[in-house]
Formats: structure tokens, C-alpha cells, sequence
């Protein structure tokens, strides 16, 4: 397993730009971000490090803010398709390993409106080799989001049925919804491109909360899993010193 870092939300004491020193400092060499249109792809790239996830965005602003509240449940193929051949330059520029996508909010659950953006973009991302990361978020911070479990993600899914279509299961979201089970994650580990972690409730550093991190990335690090775990959290010190958790289970020297 490998490291991520995400910079918009750790090291957050620090510009931008600057925190991808921060980042290396503690011996991180990859980051990844929410939007790509607020950021300078060129100044990133000048970094020098490695960009694991970024979501699916637009230089269009509107269709940018909707994007980021989900759309596939509304069923707006073309515009997803349009976000989608728009990322894809930026994704091949970085040499990215995802793309996070939402699925949407304030609307009951609609599969067939998601399996048709989903089943519209499998073609393309098959051809393109890039790899799409659907994420199920909590429904008590963000009130309305109309896919919160696991489950129905992954039964999505198998539906559409692409090695370049998975999910990004963030294990604080899940821990929200007391919807985490390491056996479900064992079952459907091949359908895993992502991992993020926060302590819950709070999304703070582990070890701050309720979730046993330790023993979960251990388990983890037993699968067959190869991809990043992603750090998404909002550090209640510097966040140099919040990483002991990965020094025990082995993921940082």
C-alpha cells in the first residue's frame, strides 16, 4: 500500500503551493486535491511529486460547483461526459491514479440515472485508461447525499462492470454512517481503488476518535489491495506529528 496526502485539507497552516514541502517533509512523496480548475496544473507539476486522486471537474464554473455536489443522480450523462474528456487532459498531465466522482444529493437514490452516466463514460475511461472512483459520503455532514452505504456502491458496481470504475471507500464516511465492515471490504476489495481515513466522529487525525486504524490498515495491508490510502483529515496539531499511526502499522519509516 502507498501513501497519499490530500492537500486540501492537511497542512492547511501553509499556502498551497507550499504545502507540497510539508508533505515531503514527513516522507510522503504523493499528494492529491479536490478541484483541478482553482489550481495552477503547472505549478503542481513544478513540484516534482507524484498526484494519486483529483476530482472529476470543469473549467465551466457552474457545472464545476455541480460537480461537486454530484450529478450522476440526475442523470446528466452529457454533462458528465463533458467534465469527464475535459479532466482527462489534466489527468494525463499529472499522471493520475483516479478520479473521485459524487453521485449526488437532496434526491432519493436513482440507479438508473447513475447507471446511465456511469455506463456512458465505461467506454471512454476503458479506452483512455483512466480509472473512475465513485465515493459514498455521510449523510449527517453532508445533509441529502443521496448514496451514504457501501453496499448499494458496490452492487453498482458490479453492474457496470469495468476494471476502470471503482469506489473510493472512505473509511470515516462509512464510520459516520455506522455502515464500516472489514468483511464487506474483504468481499469487494477488487472493486477498492482508493482508501481515505479520518477519525470519527470529529474527522480529525486517527486517534483522536472511535476508529481502530491500526488494527483496520493491518488488515488491509493482508488483502490483495496494492493502491493508496489517502489522508483526509483536519489535524488538531501540526500534522507532521499525527502519522505515528502509519509508523506502527509499517506504512511510514
Amino acid at each position: 500500500m502507498m501513501l497519499s496526502a490530500c492537500i486540501d485539507m492537511m497542512f492547511s497552516y501553509c499556502d498551497f503551493y507550499d504545502r507540497f514541502d510539508e508533505v515531503k517533509k514527513c516522507g510522503i512523496d504523493t499528494i492529491e486535491f479536490w478541484k483541478w480548475s482553482n489550481k495552477d496544473i503547472n505549478s503542481i507539476l513544478s513540484k516534482g511529486m507524484n498526484v494519486s486522486i483529483f476530482n472529476i471537474d470543469s473549467s465551466d464554473d457552474k457545472l464545476s460547483y455541480d460537480l461537486s455536489r454530484g450529478i450522476l443522480n440526475d442523470g446528466r450523462a452529457d454533462d458528465f461526459l463533458k467534465a469527464l474528456n475535459e479532466s482527462i487532459s489534466v489527468y494525463k498531465k499529472l499522471n493520475a491514479t483516479g478520479m473521485i466522482v459524487l453521485i449526488g444529493e437532496h434526491k432519493e437514490y436513482n440507479e438508473e440515472n447513475v447507471l446511465r452516466c456511469l455506463n456512458a463514460a465505461k467506454p471512454i475511461v476503458e479506452k483512455e485508461n483512466i480509472t473512475l472512483l465513485i465515493e459514498p459520503l455521510n449523510n449527517v455532514d453532508r445533509v441529502g447525499y443521496s448514496m451514504p452505504y457501501a453496499t448499494p456502491v458496490f452492487e453498482l458496481l458490479k453492474k457496470v462492470n469495468s476494471p476502470k470504475i471503482k469506489m473510493l471507500y472512505d473509511i470515516y464516511h462509512q464510520n459516520m454512517m455506522n455502515d464500516f465492515d472489514m468483511t464487506e471490504i474483504k468481499e469487494n476489495i477488487d472493486l477498492i481503488g482508493h482508501f481515505h481515513v479520518a477519525d470519527a466522529p470529529g474527522r480529525h487525525e486517527p486517534g483522536t476518535g472511535n476508529v481502530d486504524y491500526v488494527n483496520i490498515l493491518k488488515e488491509i495491508s493482508k488483502l490483495s489491495y496494492k493502491g493508496f490510502i489517502g489522508l483526509e483529515y483536519r489535524a488538531t496539531k501540526k500534522d507532521s506529528e499525527t502519522l505515528n499511526f502509519l509508523k506502527e502499522v509499517g506504512l511510514l519509516v
